[in-house]
């Protein structure tokens, strides 16, 4: 007999793309997988998603899938629907550049 691989959330079965190595150490693994789909509105299981993921070891990492993988629903290392959204909108930060030095510049 064999034992499966699949990542589970609330014995749902998660695409198989997020199988990665940090899911094993999530905090919300085992939770109520509505808390972190809630309802347009429902401020407060946002909230209690939030907390978990707050206190979550590897929320980088689960931020980061969502990121790369566009994920569109759900919060996602502590990240909601339209933090995401925002984030991928706007792009990664550029690089902080040293300004140039003045060149030839003169002074009065």
């Amino acid at each position: 007999m064999t034992t499966s691989r699949t990542a589970l959330l609330n014995n749902r079965a998660l695409p198989a793309r997020s199988a990665a190595g940090w899911w094993s150490a999530a905090s919300c693994r085992g939770a109520d997988i509505d808390t972190f789909f809630p309802s347009p509105g429902d401020l407060a299981t946002v909230q209690r998603a939030l907390t978990i993921c707050d206190r979550c070891p590897v929320r980088i990492s689960c931020r980061r899938y969502a990121l790369d993988h566009r994920e569109r629903h759900g919060i996602w290392g502590g990240l909601t629907e339209e933090t995401r959204e925002t984030l991928l909108r706007i792009g990664p930060p550029s690089r902080l550049r040293t300004p140039p030095e003045s060149r030839g510049a003169s002074g009065g």
